[in-house]
């Protein structure tokens, strides 16, 4: 029996997502060792900096690999831009876990470690926005949310691995052999899985938007005089959710240990705990999008973060592991249904010719300011406002930007829609999607 081509659609981007996931924290979740192979071991603090410095540059890389594969995605199709990103990103990886130490090389290992990252941030700068939007475009009638929430909780379990790797690694294996070939494994363990996606994406039927448009000979342009305002609403809801997203699987293990006083351990078990919410959380989303109206979702999610945060940062500081798992969930999950309207406003606020450039351009740019910062930001917060509760603070600011942003840009009533019109260029609705191939 053939797979239907919205299924199909779903699990060869959701295995993107999650390698895609795997590899933006897999980087920093191993900076301590990274930093003892690529950098001179006299200065351990400098080093570690610079390792991070490196992993920030990967995030700078994002916004130019947002443009350049959205442009291929408009120009040349969905299914060639993702093809071309999930290679590059495979490469990367692998480049990582293969490279030479300073001590074998000297200042060449830095130069081309950071060489890598910059190849991993512009691939990833094209592969969650256009498997996103591949997802949508092959959804059938009132199932957008829920084919594309799985798009959400593929990433969100790819941070998830890449935390439990570190985890299992660290334990398992002594510092000596960590440090000697330990710290390679993880990032070759992610070409196979590559080579899956690959396979699968050169078998995936192309999106049903692309053929049956005439597509700009440059998206940026068009998308730069036609689409300020949906980039305007799309980076404005983002930024609850990039910053949200980002505290729970990039901040929150730091918090819980050294702010919280858990242990390494019990931090990165409650740490799971929340990303399970923020999982959940999406797939509720999706439900929620597909039975009402996305604007009065939004407008939900987005109050029940503001209400939330305070009193939950609050509980987490009793110190107990029940408290700090406690104090995660309601906002990771209302975070998650975020996640998901995020993503659907790809089909309400752009039109097919320009779908990938515009969202990629305002979901890059949103995730480099407030996504790749989110770590620093909270921990100066923190030190400088002398409280715990400086984090929620920040998010709570995030969140009244993107409840305004629901309020005032959202279209009462706006629903996913495949076929409009773009100046001069005519999109024709495609065919009701679920057929098998």
């Amino acid at each position: 029996m053939a797979v239907p081509r919205s299924r199909r659609a779903v699990v060869t981007s959701g295995i993107g997502t999650f390698i895609e996931g795997y590899d933006i924290l897999l980087y920093g979740y191993l900076a301590g060792v990274l930093a003892q192979q690529f950098f001179p071991a006299a200065d351990p603090a400098a080093a570690l900096l610079n390792t991070f410095a490196i992993f920030a540059v990967g995030f700078v890389a994002r916004p130019v690999g947002g443009l350049l594969f959205g442009h291929i995605g408009d120009r040349f199709g969905r299914r060639t831009a993702l093809v071309s990103s999930i290679l590059l990103i495979a490469g990367a990886t692998l480049a990582i876990g293969l490279l030479p130490t300073y001590e074998q090389i000297g200042r060449m290992a830095p130069a081309l470690l950071l060489a890598c990252r910059l190849l991993q941030g512009l691939s990833i700068g094209g592969e969650y926005v256009g498997a996103n939007i591949l997802i949508l475009e092959h959804a059938g009638p009132d199932r957008h949310g829920r084919a594309v929430s799985a798009n959400q909780v593929a990433s969100y379990l790819g941070a998830a691995a890449a935390a439990a790797t570190s985890l299992l690694l660290t334990a398992a294996l002594t510092s000596e052999q960590m440090t000697t070939w330990g710290w390679r494994l993880p990032f070759l363990a992610a070409v196979p899985l590559g080579v899956v996606v690959l396979y699968l994406r050169l078998r995936m039927p192309e999106s049903p938007a692309v053929g049956r448009q005439v597509s700009p000979a440059l998206p940026l342009a068009v998308a730069a005089r036609t689409a300020k305002r949906g980039m305007l609403v799309f980076a404005g809801w983002l930024t609850m959710v990039t910053l949200g997203g980002f505290l729970l699987f990039g901040y929150m293990p730091t918090y819980l240990n050294r702010v919280v006083g858990l242990g390494p351990v019990a931090a990165f078990g409650v740490t799971l705990g929340g990303l399970a919410a923020l999982a959940a959380g999406a797939i509720a989303g999706g439900y929620l999008v597909d039975r009402y109206p996305p604007r009065a979702v939004a407008i939900g999610s987005a109050f029940g973060v503001v209400v939330t945060i305070g009193p939950s940062f609050m509980l987490m500081q009793h110190g107990t592991v029940a408290a700090a798992l406690a104090g995660q969930l309601a906002w990771a999950w209302c975070i998650g249904v975020g996640a998901t309207v995020s993503a659907l406003l790809s089909v309400t606020q752009f039109p097919a010719p320009i779908r990938y450039t515009a969202t990629a351009l305002a979901y890059n740019v949103t995730v480099v300011l407030l996504g790749g910062t989110a770590p620093y930001v909270s921990t100066w917060l923190v030190a400088h406002a002398r409280t715990p509760l400086a984090p929620a603070g920040y998010l709570v600011a995030m969140a009244l930007v993107a409840l305004g942003t629901a309020i005032v840009g959202l279209r009462p009533g706006s629903r996913p829609h495949l076929g409009t019109h773009l100046g001069s260029f005519t999109v024709v609705r495609p065919a009701p999607q679920g057929e098998s191939e």
